[in-house]
């Protein structure tokens, strides 16, 4: 008996896949991703930052920030590429995590990788972080794309990147936040389960909790694309015949009973490596939780169960783009919770992905940075494609991604100069 196998991706589409080494070569030559967009978007944004680091700079506000850089002089030219969050990494990325420290709030994979990207430039945090999160987006945007493609065709593969690029919250995938490292880190996750490379799953899914607090979540497609595949009753694939596919025969010899519980383990795995980590460095495992209770809405777990506080969030609506109280952010919300049902229709393992990516910084932070988190929810930009691509939706599709893209702008110039963009 064959192995029980659900996935509705067409045979043809499956037999026809070139293997992931042949598209990092096709990228090299005569790739069709839409580079001349992702350029462009970039191109704009550059120009919409040169703009505003003339206007008048938050002095106030960032005098009053947990975190300084450069950290012990005035704010200087290098001060408007380091603000919020960007900060903390680079503190991080040079001092390393200490006990009573705000920045232990934050996850180290994407500080270690800025101090190993340091190290050949001199010792320039900074510098090496701006290249590093625009050369990690650039493979992100293209791991999607491809991803996206595989399923769905160019045009749709194309829309959602448009659509993600566009997006308020795109922004972060210029500056050194760590949403271009998780993207790629996702996507090779993702990647693995598409081309049953399992030292690919296991991998990014031990890194994923090491980079954010939603990465131990990727248990849930896992588990979901296992059961699909007939986990755990029919773990292991028949005998493969005479005319077998390379791909099967490493199945034969690779795959056995005890191999989905040992990809299971990876993302918990990785979220046991923090809190030794966090132990180590500064003799506490929840020093970062502790960290968060000093920031605004303190974000917890406690706080998913709290109804009447997260009910109160949801219409705290004062401002377009608050921290606390902004529209932007409630918006994206709604448009996550109404697309939910067509994820679910559109590929269940991404629908289990975003579940949590959507549900948990919402109930958590209470809307704080949501629109920010809403950037890592790709497949609401696939199912935004797939409906706003039809060709009597396209007026509609262009107003949307013009009006995102005026909001970016928008947001860039206010993050410049250290007021609040997510």
């Amino acid at each position: 008996m064959r192995w029980r196998r659900r996935s509705k991706v067409p045979k043809m589409m499956i037999a026809n896949e070139r293997s992931l080494e042949a598209l990092v070569s096709g990228a090299v030559s005569g790739s069709r991703v839409p580079w001349a967009t992702i350029l462009t978007a970039k191109a704009l944004l550059l120009l919409v930052v040169l703009g505003s680091v003339l206007m008048t700079f938050n002095q106030s506000q960032f005098r009053s920030a947990f975190a300084h850089w450069p950290q012990t002089e005035p704010p200087t030219l290098a001060s408007r590429f380091s603000t919020w969050d960007i900060a903390h990494y680079l503190r991080l990325s040079t001092t390393g995590y200490e006990a009573g420290s705000h920045s232990c709030a934050f996850y180290p994979l994407w500080p270690g990788a800025i101090r190993a990207a340091a190290t050949p430039l001199g010792g320039r945090p900074l510098l090496a972080s701006l290249l590093l999160t625009n050369a990690l987006s650039l493979i992100g945007f293209w791991l999607l794309y491809r991803l996206v493609e595989r399923h769905y065709g160019p045009a749709i593969g194309r829309d959602a990147l448009i659509l993600m690029l566009a997006f308020p919250g795109a922004l972060f995938f210029s500056f050194p936040y760590s949403e271009s490292l998780y993207l790629v880190v996702l996507m090779l996750f993702l990647w693995g389960l598409e081309k049953e490379r399992w030292a690919w799953t296991a991998v990014s899914g031990f890194l994923l909790p090491l980079a954010r607090p939603l990465g131990v979540f990727a248990i849930l497609p896992l588990a979901w694309y296992l059961y699909e595949r007939g986990w755990p009753w029919k773990a292991k694939p028949a005998d493969a015949g005479a005319n077998e596919a390379p791909a099967a025969a490493r199945w034969r010899f690779t795959w056995s009973r005890r191999s989905p519980w040992l990809l299971l383990l990876c993302p918990l795995l990785g979220y046991a490596a923090y809190f030794s980590l966090m132990y180590v460095w500064t003799g506490n495992a929840f020093e970062g939780f502790d960290a968060q209770q000093a920031y605004p809405n303190s974000p917890s777990i406690r706080n998913m169960f709290d109804v009447p506080h997260f009910t109160d969030a949801l219409l705290n609506v004062h401002s377009l783009d608050g921290m606390m109280d902004g529209a932007l952010d409630r918006v994206f919300f709604l448009l996550f919770l109404a697309s939910l049902p067509l994820i679910y229709r559109l590929n269940k393992t991404w629908f289990f992905y975003a579940l949590p990516a959507g549900l948990v910084p919402a109930l958590t932070s209470w809307f704080m940075s949501y629109r920010r988190y809403t950037l890592m929810l790709f497949p609401m930009f696939v199912v935004l494609a797939q409906l706003l691509g039809k060709s009597r939706s396209r007026p509609l599709f262009w107003y949307y991604v013009i009006l995102l893209a005026a909001v970016q702008a928008w947001a860039v110039k206010q993050f410049v100069n250290f007021n609040w963009a997510g």
